[in-house]
C-alpha cells in the first residue's frame, strides 16, 4: 500500500502530460475544448499537486506555474501574432499545448501554494 501512492502521483503526472500534448493539439482553436479532457488535466493537477511536489520543491513549481500561466495568457494578445503568421495551425498547436499544461499546473500550483501557506502558518514549526 506504501507504494501505491508514489506511483498513482507518478500516473497523474504521466497521464496530465499526454492529456496536455494531445489534448492541447487535439482542442482546436488553440485551447481544449473537450470537457473531458479539462477534467482530466484538472483532476491530474490536483493529484499531482497532493502526492508529488515536496515542500523542497514548492518555490520552483510555484515559479513555474507562474511563467505557465502568463504564457497561457500571452498567448492570447496580439503579441502571439508573429508565432501565428509563421504558421497558424503550428500557432494554435503550439497554444493549445501550453494552455493545456497551464490547466493541469495550475490546481497543483494552488494545492502546493495552500500547503506553502499552512506551514508558515503552523505555530512552533
Amino acid at each position: 500500500m506504501a507504494n501505491l501512492i508514489p506511483n498513482l502521483g507518478k500516473a497523474a503526472f504521466v497521464v496530465g502530460v499526454l492529456f496536455a500534448i494531445f489534448g492541447g493539439i487535439w482542442g482546436g482553436k488553440a485551447a481544449p475544448t473537450n470537457e473531458w479532457v479539462i477534467g482530466a488535466l484538472l483532476i491530474s493537477g490536483v493529484v499531482i499537486g497532493l502526492l508529488n511536489i515536496t515542500a523542497r520543491e514548492a518555490t520552483a513549481v510555484l515559479m513555474a506555474t507562474t511563467a505557465l500561466v502568463i504564457l497561457a495568457i500571452w498567448g492570447t494578445t496580439s503579441a502571439f501574432n508573429p508565432v501565428m503568421d509563421l504558421s497558424e495551425t503550428l500557432g494554435e498547436n503550439v497554444f493549445g499545448v501550453v494552455d493545456a499544461f497551464a490547466l493541469l499546473m495550475a490546481p497543483a500550483a494552488v494545492i502546493v501554494a495552500l500547503k506553502a501557506v499552512i506551514g508558515v502558518a503552523r505555530p512552533g514549526d
